[in-house]
């Protein structure tokens, strides 16, 4: 999947990142299941409460790791793919 810089990403709908004490992780609720995500995708995951530009999401990752931001793009890219095969994250494409 390629995601173009205006493409908003969101949590889809029902689905929530919580902390649970009991397991002493965050995990993912969506309807009818729970995923436990790695401590990246938390991170991630947890800036797309609300829609969000995935340039803009790629540059506010770069700038905070200090990393290239082309490195962050194709990690994003194969994670947000995987994130959005499984309906628990939504593309809103912009454009014709």
């Amino acid at each position: 999947m390629s995601l173009a810089p205006e493409d908003r990403l969101v949590l889809a709908r029902g689905v929530r990142v919580r902390f649970d004490p009991v397991r002493n992780c965050h995990v993912l609720l969506a309807p009818e299941r729970v995923l436990f995500p790695c401590p990246t995708s938390v991170e991630i995951l947890g800036r797309l409460a609300e829609p969000r530009p995935f340039a803009e999401l790629v540059a506010g990752l770069a700038a905070e790791f200090d990393a290239p931001e082309e490195e962050i793009r194709a990690d994003l890219e194969g994670l947000l793919a995987d994130l959005v095969a499984q309906h628990v994250v939504r593309v809103e494409r912009r454009g014709p």
